[in-house]
């Protein structure tokens, strides 16, 4: 499995993972269909249906309230009964005709408000006379009776009783008398357009509305007329409905409102919702399919310019050419890359130098290894020759200098212990008692104590060097005092000439100086500061370096340095 992994490029992840993020869409939108849009879908579109059915009879429900209490503010107007009665009571055609227009100045003040109200009219049913109307071509209503009580009787929704009105209206009649036992009938009419609102919202959704008393006799229906209404009366009581789907709604007073669907309007709504669904969907999909290029285009992409950089980078091409990846980020890194390409083709040459350099050193290193061999073989030679001859003094020089030289010429090691430090610097004040007199003492503090610590080689010659190529008075003493405590320190005492005082302060402001700037520095007091510098990358600057002289009496120098584990270069800096 990890094999498999490391083996698939970044190119194909990004194809696995939002193929695998597609299908997972696709299993999801199936799996949602099946288990909850299916339902969702059906009760989303039950829901719109049982709205629209709720509209018409909440509508119808409204018109019979409102017909009702605009016949109670008629029939409890005195002023219009009063005008009634003046009318029927004059013979006079001109009173007659104010006592008219006295009622439809009383009628329209207490209907204006009223804007469901199309027809008002005033029957004399013991004088078979319209007594008042407000449209003409009045006719008697055929519509069925929807309800019905003692003081009013419900007609509709059906044809008006005016040839003016055409929409489906409901209608309310309603008999009274007068004072003087005379009969009449007060019929209103709904407004014109009173039930439009929620029969065009059925025939938007190709559904048709059935209207019913409450014997469930069919009083008005928007069924087309090819359909059999009293089949589908039967099939809505049985609940049997094969080829329609359908709702009820039944209001306080028994009557009730049907909507009817055909299964296939039903079904194509369905399908409907279902390829809306699927719309959104594929939209989906098309999104995440252009966030996978888009993807691809700012991962990948970039990816393939950084691996063509670092190709020209580890390749011979040596040419420069800066790439953009419209990505700030990424572009900030192939700058970097090509700074990078430019710097390693700048140090190449330096590198090139360097290696000729280190060649060249190592053909010196060789010359020098073969000029000590021939010296030694030579000094070895006079040995062998002063034993011959019995020339002890001369055997001893040569054995003195035969030792210090091996000990200066062991370029292997840079470093060395305190003891064979001592022997060696024994050896080169033997060579110099040659040529100067002069008396050289040794003394150890406390006596006879170990001196296996490490430390830089030619750190006591040169400073005994400097007392008799400097200081030097004939029958002169030099004194060198070890002392071993806490740490090691090492004091050269001379009784010689001495050191100027201007000397003398350029000799104790000696500090180390950078490896980079040794050559450029090193031009007054060399003995000392070669000193100085090894102590201090000896030792990481964890010394002390002192002088002091007097003309003529003298000069002293004293070194401290910690005492170390171990007696090679690569000694431990822990003390005992």
């Amino acid at each position: 499995m990890k094999t498999c992994q490391k083996n698939l490029s970044l190119k194909k992840r990004i194809f696995i993972l939002f193929f695998c993020i597609l299908t997972l869409m696709v299993c999801a939108y199936i799996f949602v269909i099946t288990r909850f849009i299916t339902q969702f879908t059906q009760k989303q579109l039950d829901f719109d249906y049982n709205t629209i059915l709720s509209e018409a009879s909440d509508t119808l429900e409204n018109i019979l309230w409102n017909l009702t209490l605009t016949s109670q503010q008629l029939l409890d107007s005195k002023e219009l009964l009063k005008n009634i009665e003046s009318y029927l009571s004059t013979e006079d055609l001109l009173e007659k005709k104010d006592c008219y227009y006295e009622m439809l100045n009383t009628v329209s003040s207490l209907t204006m408000s009223n804007t469901d109200i199309a027809l008002i009219y005033l029957y004399d049913i013991d004088e078979n006379e319209i007594i008042y109307n407000t449209l003409p071509n009045i006719k008697s209503s055929d519509s069925p009776v929807l309800y019905q009580n003692s003081d009013y009787t419900f007609y509709g929704p059906g044809k008006s009783q005016s040839n003016f009105v055409g929409s489906p209206v409901v209608c309310l009649k309603r008999q009274f008398e007068d004072e003087n036992g005379h009969r009449f009938l007060l019929s209103i009419e709904s407004g014109y357009y009173s039930l439009d609102k929620p029969f065009h919202s059925a025939e938007q959704k190709s559904s048709y509305f059935i209207f019913t008393d409450e014997k469930k006799s069919v009083i008005y229906n928007t069924l087309p007329k090819s359909w059999n209404v009293p089949d589908i009366m039967k099939s809505l009581s049985l609940n049997a409905r094969h080829d329609f789907h359908s709702f009820c709604k039944t209001g306080p007073q028994g009557w009730s409102v049907y909507i009817v669907i055909p299964n296939d309007i039903y079904a194509h709504d369905y399908r409907m919702v279902l390829r809306d669904f699927g719309i959104c969907t594929l939209i989906i999909s098309i999104i995440v399919s252009f966030l996978a290029i888009y993807f691809w285009k700012s991962v990948y992409h970039p990816l393939q310019l950084f691996d063509n950089q670092l190709n020209r980078l580890l390749s011979d091409d040596d040419s420069l050419e800066e790439i953009h990846s419209s990505i700030p980020e990424y572009d900030h890194l192939l700058q970097k890359i090509l700074v990078l390409q430019q710097q390693i083709q700048q140090m190449i040459p330096q590198f090139v130098n360097q290696e000729k350099l280190h060649s060249r050193m190592q053909l010196e290193k060789l010359r020098a290894q073969i000029n000590p061999h021939f010296l030694m073989n030579t000094l070895n030679t006079l040995h062998w020759m002063a034993l011959m001859k019995h020339e002890t003094e001369i055997d001893r020089i040569t054995q003195s200098l035969s030792h210090l030289l091996s000990y200066n010429l062991d370029k292997q090691s840079y470093s060395t212990n305190l003891e064979r430090e001592l022997m060696a610097l024994k050896e080169y004040v033997t060579l110099q008692k040659v040529r100067y007199a002069f008396q050289f003492d040794i003394s150890f503090y406390p006596e006879n104590t170990t001196l296996n610590y490490p430390c830089p080689k030619f750190i006591l010659q040169p400073l005994i060097e400097n007392s008799l190529s400097h200081g030097y008075q004939e029958n002169m003493d030099i004194y060198l005092t070890v002392h071993v405590n806490d740490s090691i320190e090492i004091i050269i005492r001379d009784t010689g000439a001495g050191i100027q005082e201007n000397t003398l302060l350029k000799l104790q402001q000696l500090t180390p100086i950078p490896e980079s700037h040794l050559s450029d520095n090193m031009q007054f007091g060399i003995g000392l500061q070669y000193v100085v510098q090894s102590l201090n990358d000896f030792y990481g600057g964890n010394y002390n370096f002192s002088i002091t002289s007097s003309l003529g009496n003298g000069t002293e120098i004293t070194l401290n340095f910690p005492k170390l584990k171990g007696g090679g270069y690569h000694a431990e800096n822990i003390n005992y």
